[in-house]
């Protein structure tokens, strides 16, 4: 019994050391894998997800670059069907450098919006807006390629002759030179005489047109100013305008209605701007439109050529711009049809006086 028990003790002694035996040989075959701490940085240009979890953006994926450094999203090519005359397309990469007046922003943003085949916040930003001044600036310098405004004043037209250009008028949209007094005052119209009278300075209270005992007090424009050369073109020639006292001056066209509704609780006060902007774009329920001869400014009295200060918006270029340029196909698109819908989409009133 004895010799059994030392038997079986030196037989699993010796199995115990053959299984260490295998154990270190194994050991010594084995090779380290690296752990997950020591895995190589993922490049930001490789295409495999981040550590994040988010894909790395792709060239493609990029966004363009905006005039105010805010990212939309690139178009390739104008929206589906929206071709210009010749068959041509705008791009982001061809779009021509626009500019105008703060009463047509709101028509060329929608047409580019839709050249573009980009919602109109998204393509407004490139689209600049300076004002009539600054953009028959540009335009002069030649740091825009197209301009929406009224027809420029004098002065700008002298500018432009001394630089060596000559500006160039394609008309796309009616409009009316209007006045504008307090819903609480009750004249409804003038005369254009009677107007003139009141610009020159020669009839000075309410009462001397039929309403009550007050005076008038004119708000007008900075020189240069789509409005106030409008004043010089419709009513009278400059030299014959009264001078404003310095308070009743305004350097915008809200200003211009804000004031009008303000000043003295409104009593007496009137002012003058472009159909567009006082009907639609700054809209007043303490303000009335002032009728002329008797016709009140409207979208029917206007596009009927009833209302006696028509004002025909204009696409402006430099003559010298080449014939093939991409913007004469644009003005040839906008004074089609498709510019007249977008204009009557918008709360214009598409050039169709005849």
């Amino acid at each position: 019994m004895k010799f059994r028990k030392l038997v079986l003790f030196v037989v699993l002694g010796a199995f115990a050391c053959m299984l260490c035996a295998c154990g270190k040989g194994n050991e010594t075959k084995v090779t380290p894998t690296p752990t997950t701490e020591a895995k190589p940085t993922i490049p930001v240009t490789d295409p495999v997800a981040t550590p994040t979890d988010e894909p790395a953006a792709t060239p493609t994926d990029e966004p363009a670059a905006t005039p105010t450094g805010e990212p939309v999203a690139t178009p390739t090519a104008a929206v589906s069907g929206v071709k210009l005359p010749n068959g041509k397309s705008v791009t982001i990469d061809n779009l021509p450098r626009v500019d105008g007046a703060l009463a047509l922003e709101p028509f060329y943003d929608a047409i580019f919006a839709e050249l573009l085949g980009l919602p109109v916040e998204d393509a407004k930003l490139f689209l600049p807006c300076n004002n009539t001044p600054g953009a028959y600036k540009n335009l002069t310098e030649g740091k825009c390629d197209m301009i929406f405004c009224a027809l420029p004043s004098d002065e700008q037209v002298e500018t432009a002759k001394k630089a060596g250009v000559e500006f160039e008028y394609h008309t796309v949209l009616s409009g009316g030179f209007v006045f504008f007094v307090s819903r609480e005052n009750p004249v409804n119209s003038v005369t254009q005489q009677q107007l003139k009278d009141i610009v020159s300075g020669k009839i000075k209270n309410w009462k001397e047109v039929g309403g009550d005992d007050e005076p008038i007090v004119l708000f007008q424009r900075n020189e240069g100013s789509g409005s106030q050369t409008g004043l010089y073109r419709y009513v009278l020639p400059k030299d014959q305008v009264m001078e404003p006292i310095l308070e009743h001056r305004v350097d915008d066209m809200a200003g211009a209605i804000d004031r009008v509704v303000d000043y003295d609780n409104g009593k007496g006060a009137m002012s003058f701007s472009y159909y567009y902007y006082v009907a639609n774009m700054h809209g007043s329920d303490q303000i009335k439109l002032l009728g002329i001869d008797g016709v009140i400014p409207s979208d029917e009295t206007i596009s009927k050529g009833q209302y006696p200060f028509l004002n025909f918006s204009q696409i402006v270029t430099r003559k010298d711009l080449p014939q093939d340029s991409i913007v004469r196909d644009i003005i040839a698109w906008v004074q089609g049809e498709n510019g007249a819908r977008i204009a009557r989409e918008n709360g214009y009133v598409p050039n169709e006086v005849k």
